[in-house]
């Protein structure tokens, strides 16, 4: 874990050093952070999905939301967001079958029991009235990185994008699992 939290901090620390100068261009230059990229994988490891779900949009880790709340989305995708995103029943089971089976309260296949941090995390939602929310930006840990930080209402002049939904826009590591911080950056902390 510990190990983790350091490379993870160390690509941070590397993408801070390399943000373009017009923040709407965000492009990784940094050989370090483009060297992490190579070895890690992506969060989104099924071809299917990353296929059909990142030609509309990044592809969202599974674990960024919990199994009622992608079998929600996957069974209305007529109306997904306000989009028609509708697949055969086939690509939507096997979809759904990913997203479930990697989602946030997915149970340890070894011990089938829930791990202490996502119990912590689902009360934590539960307090504050959020349960299977259909939005990663409607998540307390989105809201608590984004939208009442000064740099981040900064950032989002500068990038021209409010939407949220498009780590990438921001985070180039994102599909990676690399949520760089940009405290130093924007004009806020």
């Amino acid at each position: 874990m510990l190990k983790k939290i350091v490379i993870v901090a160390a690509v941070g620390v590397f993408a801070l050093s390399s943000t373009p100068s017009n923040a709407a261009e965000k492009v990784i230059t940094d050989p370090g952070i483009l060297e992490r990229m190579k070895v890690l994988p992506l969060s989104v490891q099924d071809e299917i999905t990353r296929t059909e779900c990142g030609d509309c949009h990044m592809t969202f880790s599974p674990s960024k939301l919990t199994a009622t709340a992608w079998k929600k989305i996957m069974g209305d995708l007529s109306n997904h967001f306000g989009e028609d995103a509708t697949l055969d029943a086939a690509t939507v089971k096997h979809i759904e079958d990913y997203l479930v089976s990697n989602a946030l309260d997915r149970p340890d296949p070894k011990t089938g029991k829930i791990g202490i941090r996502t119990k912590m995390t689902l009360k934590s939602w539960k307090k504050k009235g959020i349960v299977d929310p259909l939005r990663i930006t409607e998540t307390p840990g989105w809201l608590r990185h984004h939208t009442k930080k000064l740099h981040y209402k900064n950032m989002v002049k500068a990038v021209g994008y409010a939407g949220g939904s498009n780590c990438i826009q921001c985070h180039g590591g994102a599909e990676y699992g690399l949520y760089e911080e940009f405290e130093d950056q924007y004009g806020g902390k």
